[in-house]
């Protein structure tokens, strides 16, 4: 399958959109058990249909008709390919426009409204643990934005959350969730580890991807600030970075700044310095010969005793014992 047939292949009118069209509700077209009665708020949606040839399922949703509110134990992508998709994220109304991507935490509750002929969503389902070891471990010492990201979604115990990447401007993942949708929708050997390969891709791209919407009380408290914003400066300036800095960079007050990081990270100010730092300074010993001081220096510390006691206490080893373990594992 090529771009142009998968083009017509989720243009066309399937079984279960033409009865959808025709009386304007929805059909249980894998059979789920439980389906709601008039009447009834939410039902939980079974793994069992969906991971029959391996941990990700990709699907094209239904349009025509309302899907009713429910929720899963596994997690969800969405990827709007044409058109606008209008859902209820545990009550918030979220539209997402083409090119869009929402990702999903397990159970949270949701539904989505009638989609038009020209709105086209795509479903791409994952079983949590596969989600989290093959995909979030690769980002979550990567830096102290993709560790938000990773926990947003893994160890959120609320079970609340859900992102919104705008990524309708960066062409390479459009490109990948093509790719991944013929494999997916057509009939070549080794699908499956096509579509996986291609998932990593697509969750690396995502990455890449800092303007996003949360479903966060204090979103519009922060105008423009995005937290991914302040921790990608974070980031960016952890070797000198001061919480007054910070608050000034992004207008905020200092101490209000320092307990918002808190509540929404579950770390202090100081405690994501310090991770940054610790995450650069591991990479610096794995992959370069500068001298332990050198590496100190670069990282923020002035002082060689406190470096090696804080990289200690996070690595539960010295720096020598750190380099030497990762670079005889290269």
């Amino acid at each position: 399958m090529d771009h142009s047939m998968l083009d017509q292949y989720l243009r066309e009118i399937n079984e279960t959109e033409a009865e959808q069209l025709a009386n304007g509700e929805n059909v249980n077209d894998l059979q789920f058990p439980n389906w709601p009665e008039d009447g009834e708020s939410y039902f939980r949606m079974p793994d069992t249909p969906f991971f029959q040839n391996g941990p990700i399922h990709v699907r094209k949703h239904n349009r025509f008709a309302p899907m009713p509110p429910h929720y899963h134990s596994f997690i969800e992508l969405n990827y709007i390919y044409s058109g606008v998709c209008e859902q209820q994220i545990n009550g918030e109304t979220v539209i997402l426009r083409e090119g869009q991507v929402c990702l999903l935490d397990s159970e949270v509750v949701h539904s989505i409204e009638p989609m038009g002929q020209g709105d086209i969503l795509i479903n791409i389902i994952m079983k949590k643990n596969t989600f989290l070891s093959s995909f979030l471990s690769r980002f979550g010492s990567r830096g102290i934005v993709s560790d938000f990201l990773a926990n947003a979604i893994a160890t959120n115990t609320n079970h609340n959350r859900y992102i919104v990447f705008e990524s309708e401007q960066h062409a390479d993942l459009q490109l990948f969730m093509r790719h991944m949708m013929c494999e997916a929708f057509g009939s070549r050997a080794y699908a499956q580890e096509m579509i996986y390969n291609y998932m990593m891709l697509i969750c690396t791209e995502l990455m890449r991807v800092y303007t996003y919407r949360t479903n966060d009380e204090h979103r519009q408290r922060h105008s423009r600030s995005d937290l991914i914003q302040i921790l990608d400066y974070i980031e960016k300036n952890h070797q000198t970075c001061t919480l007054t800095e910070l608050a000034n960079a992004f207008n905020f007050n200092a101490n209000y700044l320092g307990n918002l990081l808190k509540k929404r990270t579950g770390k202090t100010f100081m405690e994501l310095v310090k991770t940054q730092r610790m995450i650069h300074a591991a990479g610096l010993l794995a992959n370069t010969e500068q001298p332990v001081a050198d590496i100190a220096h670069a990282v923020g510390y002035q002082s060689m005793g406190f470096f090696y006691q804080t990289f200690a206490d996070y690595y539960q080893m010295t720096p020598m014992a750190y380099r030497n373990q990762n670079q005889l594992a290269e």
